[in-house]
């Protein structure tokens, strides 16, 4: 994903793709809000408003979301600007999904370098334990 080249196509794709990611994530985040609210209400209206609140702004959310997957084609066409088709919905879901993918694999990064210092012999922390020792739990008692 990222020996792509800084083209401006890319750039768009990219920006369309963090914008679904942040409106997803904010919409995760009205519904468990919501649940927490509704669970805790205590029967009281003004939290129960406040979590109807909560679950329109979710459904707003995706509507938004919908509406800017396949709007942005459409007004990339009518402003005639090249390779419109390159926005489709398909194509930001794929965009999404590489960063999404990419952060993830941040992770690997730490498991890596781990087994790298093990291969030259330094061990980050001891990962098999070593069977010819038994414990010895005579310094312990109760």
């Amino acid at each position: 994903m990222w020996d792509k080249q800084a083209t401006v196509e890319n750039i768009i794709l990219t920006v369309l793709a963090l914008v679904v990611i942040a409106i997803c994530i904010w919409c995760i985040y009205a519904f468990i809000r919501a649940i927490f609210l509704f669970i805790f209400s205590q029967w009281k209206e003004d939290k129960i408003k406040a979590a109807w609140n909560s679950i329109r702004y979710m459904i707003i959310g995706i509507i938004f979301t919908i509406v800017l997957m396949f709007l942005f084609p459409l007004i990339f066409k009518w402003m005639n600007v090249k390779w419109y088709e390159n926005y489709s919905a398909r194509n930001i879901f794929n965009r999404s999904w590489e960063l999404i993918k990419y952060v993830f694999q941040l992770g690997d990064v730490i498991q890596e370098s781990q087994k790298d210092m093990q291969y030259r012999g330094q061990l980050y922390y001891d990962t098999t334990p070593d069977a010819t020792t038994s414990a010895d739990y005579s310094d312990y008692s109760l």
